[in-house]
């Protein structure tokens, strides 16, 4: 082991020698462990989408709504539902936002009743404070996700369209999609949309130990004969339906990532398998003075590995410092799905590297083992 530690020097200068063989080679590995980073933080921020809707509330939207903005349901359905069996709190909101479409700068309006907002929302004011947007009529609560895209103080306005709101606090949640959301005054978005006595949604909190699905029927079956009916699902089962469409995207994008991690592995076998053919001589000479073809083997592997790692670790490192410092937010249908930097899908990523410097080595370590002496100390 302490003669393989020494010749590790001789893998550092092997690298080196041939600098821009080594350099092309480390910048194909780091484009292609970016993008199966960046790939495994998309489906990651998916994947914790997911997780935040597990919790027992309801989303009312009127059915056949293709958008949000579709959904028109009379407000006073409010009242109708908090008198059904196993309601606890109903929040009527009224949505607005910037796009139906897939985009990435999602910013989604929630027309709500200031004061019912901390009955069905848990959430955290990290600047501004929560009282002064629930006295001032243009006052708006926002998402700590969309004041860092758009960098928002407190006392900055947000404009939406014909909306034009004033900043008076910034909230951070665990909660699905909260980040990405501004609470402003129903009644002032219903008069900026010209849809006075219109809900978009209403958000349901069902009582501990009731079935969400229950409760979810006996909504749509009293609304059944009213002048609109409604869909109701739980939260989760409506985001993960919002969603899927994106999730097919990720299947998608999933499957270029692992070719281009196999084509790095190409990439990398033919350039280690290069360099120990240009070397065969140096091999053959350090054999002949008594290091064993296992050891040749592990300085093989060793340069193969040194290339992808530090290729990984180039890659990685670019997507970690992007999504850090220019937060990204997929938006579909109203609900934000944020990529974040992810430390322990960064390490995965590594991880990746590694394996695939130690599978790109085979080829040439085959190579090695089966040559002949004599063949290796010929010269060309």
């Amino acid at each position: 082991m302490t003669s393989f530690l020494r010749l590790l020097k001789y893998v550092r200068r092997t690298v080196t020698r041939a600098r821009v063989r080594s350099l092309l080679t480390v910048v194909g590995a780091a484009l292609a462990i970016a993008l199966f980073a960046f790939v495994r933080m998309l489906e990651g921020g998916v994947d914790r989408m997911a997780e935040q809707a597990d919790q027992p509330v309801l989303v009312v939207f009127e059915t056949s709504r293709f958008c949000p903005l579709t959904s028109l349901l009379p407000d006073r359905y409010a009242d109708d539902i908090a008198r059904i069996e196993g309601v606890d709190a109903v929040l009527p909101t009224l949505l607005f936002i910037n796009s139906c479409r897939a985009n990435l700068d999602l910013i989604t309006l929630h027309g709500v009743l200031p004061d019912l907002v901390a009955e069905m929302h848990e959430y955290r004011i990290v600047a501004g404070d929560d009282e002064t947007w629930k006295h001032k009529p243009d006052g708006a609560l926002v998402g700590k996700r969309i004041a860092e895209r758009r960098g928002l103080a407190i006392g900055d306005r947000l404009r939406v369209g014909n909306v034009d709101l004033s900043v008076d606090g910034i909230l951070e949640s665990a909660a699905a999609g909260l980040d990405n959301v501004v609470f402003t005054h129903m009644d002032q978005l219903q008069l900026a949309r010209k849809q006075q006595g219109i809900a978009t949604e209403f958000l349901v909190r069902v009582r501990d130990g009731v079935d969400p699905e229950t409760v979810a029927q006996r909504i749509d079956e009293h609304f059944a004969g009213d002048e609109r009916q409604t869909d109701t699902k739980t939260m989760q089962a409506f985001v993960q339906g919002a969603v899927g469409e994106v999730a097919e995207v990720i299947d998608f994008a999933r499957a270029i990532g692992y070719l281009a991690v196999l084509i790095v592995v190409l990439i990398l076998g033919n350039t280690v398998y290069i360099s120990t053919q240009a070397r065969r001589a140096e091999l053959g000479v350090m054999e002949t003075m008594g290091a064993t073809r296992p050891v040749l083997v592990g300085l093989i592997a060793a340069e193969s590995v040194l290339l992808s790692v530090a290729g990984g670790v180039l890659g990685v490192g670019a997507v970690m410092i992007w999504l850090a410092s220019f937060p990204l937010t997929l938006g579909v249908e109203g609900w934000g799905i944020d990529v974040l930097p992810d430390p322990v899908l960064a390490i995965v990523s590594l991880g990746v590297a590694a394996l695939v410097g130690v599978v790109a080595a085979v080829g040439p370590a085959v190579d090695t083992l089966t040559r002949p002496l004599s063949l290796a100390m010929k010269e060309d």
